[in-house]
């Protein structure tokens, strides 16, 4: 019987010696686990590296809309003429409600300009009247005497009074040419006083342009 009690006691100082052991076991482990799971200081960044190699080009997109056609810089003015005078023409002699050429005063306000099949022609006149009230003057382009620009008129009435002076321009583009010599005129027309009306300072220009 006392053997029996001392084998007794020595399986209970094992089983006693291995609760101790595991749990000092998981104790430690849990510690070690909290000192190696906790984490240390940043350390410094490293140098940026190389650029790696640019990649292949992408496929190029699909060609867009053809836009409108426009004038061909330069090449589209084949020739270009201008004249100038600053002479004062007096419109004192001439009669009202009837169109009269420039160049019956200023032989450089009617020029001729040969140019090719289809070319058209771009025509700009500028002046500056020097009128009295009441009077007016209507100033006009023609081309072969079949196409007019637009008109001008300059125009001073009562109850104003004294020496007014007033610029304007006309221009206008005709249709297609047939080759050959084109006649381009400057015009004017007196409504009323013609005594009044002085033209100064003009300018006719012509341009040829090359079809469409």
């Amino acid at each position: 019987m006392e053997e029996d009690r001392r084998t007794k006691s020595t399986w209970k100082l094992l089983a006693l010696v291995l609760v101790i052991g595991l749990v000092a076991g998981l104790l430690g482990g849990a510690l070690g686990a909290l000192v190696f799971i906790q984490p240390g200081p940043q350390g410094e960044q490293g140098e940026e590296g190389p650029q790696g190699p640019e990649g292949p080009q992408g496929e190029q997109g699909p060609e867009g809309p053809q836009g409108i056609p426009g004038l061909d810089g330069t090449d589209s003015i084949l020739q270009a003429i201008q004249y100038r005078n600053e002479t004062e023409i007096d419109l004192s002699g001439y009669l009202e409600m009837q169109w009269y050429n420039l160049s019956d005063s200023d032989p450089s306000m009617e020029t001729t300009m040969t140019v090719q099949q289809d070319s058209r022609i771009l025509v700009q006149f500028s002046s500056t009247v020097e009128i009295e009230p009441p009077a007016s003057v209507w100033l006009r382009l023609v081309v072969d005497d079949t196409y007019n620009s637009t008109i001008y008129v300059c125009s001073v009435g009562p109850p104003a009074s004294g020496t007014y002076q007033m610029a304007g321009h006309v221009e206008f583009l005709t249709d297609s040419l047939g080759a050959g010599s084109h006649t381009i005129r400057a015009q004017f027309w007196i409504e009323t006083e013609p005594t009044n009306v002085r033209i100064q300072h003009r300018t006719l220009t012509a341009m040829e342009l090359a079809s469409p």
